[in-house]
């Protein structure tokens, strides 16, 4: 599958971002970042908008800030790329989960704020499997119309 549940080809990020230190050290949670999950259909990958808060100026010496900062500078959005992206014909909401199912992020991401280099692949597979099991643990329906469309 090119953009299926299987996919599993490792996934190199532009900048080697550490999740393990902005949650650790800077406080942040998984919704600072990727706004949009308790609203929206979709978790939005970072913008430029959300690393302008602290990183206009350097914080420390690693040459991964070096690179967040001079986008900052220039206004440039970090071309992060996504390692979650599902079928065309697979209907799934974030905020539904998220919000209304109040599942955490790391029940099909993985502890990636345990992380100190950028994930390369999906932590957890996403599966049909997966998430029908999910909704029968949950009593949620497995009709095919909840998640296809």
């Amino acid at each position: 599958m090119v953009n299926g549940c299987s996919k599993q080809e490792m996934i190199e990020q532009p900048i080697a971002y550490n999740h393990e230190i902005h949650v650790s050290e800077a406080g942040l949670d998984c919704i600072d970042c990727h706004t949009g999950v308790e609203k929206k259909m979709y978790a939005s990958l970072p913008s430029i908008k959300q690393c302008k808060s602290c990183h206009s100026i350097m914080q420390g010496e690693s040459i991964s800030e070096s690179l967040v900062v001079e986008a900052v500078k220039n206004n440039v959005e970090i071309p992060w790329k996504p390692i979650y992206e599902l079928e065309d014909y697979v209907f799934f909401s974030h905020r539904r989960h998220v919000k209304s199912g109040k599942i955490s992020c790391a029940v099909c991401h993985g502890e990636v704020e345990k992380l100190s280099k950028p994930p390369t692949h999906q932590l957890i597979p996403i599966s049909m499997d997966s998430c029908m099991k999910c909704h029968d643990n949950k009593s949620i329906s497995n009709d095919c119309l909840t998640c296809h469309v």
